[in-house]
């Protein structure tokens, strides 16, 4: 099992940081570039969970679709799956957005992606002076403790994160 790549959106949906550790077919093959590539994944998000919450059969008072919703409102979308890949999604209270592409038979990761948001986003970007809310960032110690705490869950190989170093 891995991990292919991490998307992680601001409130504002700006991709404050991305990270590859294996994509066998490169941006400029679909998307064209990695700007265009952060904004389609986070319109897929903003989608389907616009969509999720729009369908809840819980809600009696639903939003008609494409009507923005509060944090944390409605229905939660947690993942999807396609052939090759599956899309893990989390949004925490603050309206940051993590969203982890796996290997297809990756279980359900919102337990994972919570600690990865409490104990190594928090920890490592949140808490640091020099960070500044809501702007993007590059840490090598976020992206050590990254790297230990998916191989610690068992998403990540040291081969993988050979390949991404290179």
């Amino acid at each position: 099992m891995g991990c292919f790549n991490i998307y992680i959106f601001n409130r504002q949906g700006t991709c404050i940081y991305y990270h590859e550790w294996f994509r066998p077919k490169s941006v400029k093959q679909g998307a064209g570039t990695l700007q265009d590539d952060q904004k389609q994944m986070f319109g897929l998000f903003w989608t389907l969970s616009n969509f999720c919450a729009t369908m809840d059969p819980k809600d009696q008072e639903k939003p008609q679709l494409g009507t923005p919703r509060k944090i944390g409102q409605g229905c939660k979308f947690r993942s999807f799956t396609a052939n090759n890949y599956k899309c893990n999604f989390l949004e925490v209270p603050s309206g940051i957005k993590l969203v982890l592409n796996t290997h297809r038979e990756a279980p359900d990761l919102t337990d994972v992606l919570q600690a990865l948001y409490d104990d190594i986003f928090v920890e490592y970007v949140v808490k640091n002076p020099l960070y500044v809310p809501g702007q993007s960032f590059q840490s090598e110690q976020f992206v050590n403790a990254l790297n230990a705490f998916l191989r610690q869950n068992g998403l990540l190989q040291q081969q993988q994160i050979m390949q991404a170093s290179a």
